[in-house]
């Protein structure tokens, strides 16, 4: 792995760690002064939960194929070829490429969409609800990224594995 890599890997990491803190800490918090003050709960905070739970899923989801740990099925691919394996990793590569690019493409719309209609959420705090859609374009531009790192190290003489 390169410094590069081991750089973006770690920003990856400690941003998604530092939202689902955020999260996490604004839930309890949230619990608390339902017990102790109902009346002082503030009613954006479950939104601005689900906030920075879905940017950290959308950071984290290029993760997950960097990591192998997305969805396949092994037991069709325990059994092939070695010639045939890496067809079917390129195959992946590239639909994951192409599946990736119509989510970001769609993505970038509902954000155009919100921005032109200054689209904003429902609680006091009226956030705007183009920073809350720009998570998908974002989290599939990063597995686009992922996917085709992982396709030119394939089309590499000593390409290993997506």
């Amino acid at each position: 792995m390169t410094s590069l890599s081991k750089l973006f890997l770690g920003v990856e990491t400690g941003l998604t760690g530092l939202l689902a803190l955020g999260a996490g800490l604004l839930t309890v918090s949230e619990a608390v002064i339902r017990y102790l003050s109902p009346a002082s709960l503030p009613d954006w905070s479950a939104e601005v939960t689900v906030y920075l739970i879905g940017w950290a899923v959308m950071l984290s989801a290029s993760r997950l194929i960097r990591d192998r740990m997305h969805v396949s099925v092994d037991m069709v691919i325990e059994h092939l070829s070695p010639r045939a394996l890496r067809g079917a990793e390129i195959f992946t590569c590239v639909f994951g490429i192409l599946v990736s690019a119509g989510i970001v493409y769609a993505g970038l719309k509902m954000v155009d969409f919100a921005l032109m209609f200054g689209e904003r959420s429902d609680s006091s705090i009226r956030f705007p609800m183009w920073g809350y859609y720009a998570a998908i374009p974002v989290g599939f531009g990063l597995c686009a990224a992922q996917y085709a790192i992982q396709l030119v190290s394939l089309l590499r003489p000593r390409g290993t594995s997506c």
